[in-house]
């Protein structure tokens, strides 16, 4: 499976483009590239769950999860909606049974899945692994 665009989820066929919007390092594909200020760096990082907050100029990491509650999640969003399972994933080019799969918690969606889909439905999928440690205690 090849390197997908952060922002648009479109394959990148060609050398990843790295580029800073609002703080944040992203590898886009070359049409989005315009969306931010390119880095000179080429070298493809490795994925990774962890982020980078800045505050007050202290660096802070902090690991991403997705909510556990992402099937109901998924599912509430795309109703509110009005789309079908079948027209989201025309829209996010993903399987109608990814989209199924997901709201069933068949299927936990990885880290790229779950941005496109918050993006699309402005939802919230990815919490902090903190949040998530001090909600089972």
């Amino acid at each position: 499976m090849g390197l997908t665009c952060e922002i648009c989820g479109n394959p990148i066929r060609t050398p990843p483009n790295r580029v800073e919007i609002d703080g944040a390092v992203l590898q886009v594909c070359q049409s989005c590239a315009k969306s931010g200020t390119p880095l000179m760096s080429t070298v493809p990082r490795v994925r990774s769950a962890k982020t980078r907050h800045v505050v007050k100029g202290e660096s802070i990491e902090s690991e991403l999860e997705v909510d556990p509650e992402y099937g109901s999640i998924v599912r509430q969003a795309r109703e509110k909606m009005g789309i079908t399972q079948e027209a989201l994933g025309r829209a996010i080019n993903v399987k109608p049974s990814v989209i199924s799969l997901v709201e069933t918690k068949k299927m936990k969606p990885d880290l790229v899945l779950a941005r496109t889909l918050m993006h699309y439905l402005k939802v919230e999928l990815l919490v902090s692994s903190s949040d998530l440690e001090s909600a089972r205690v």
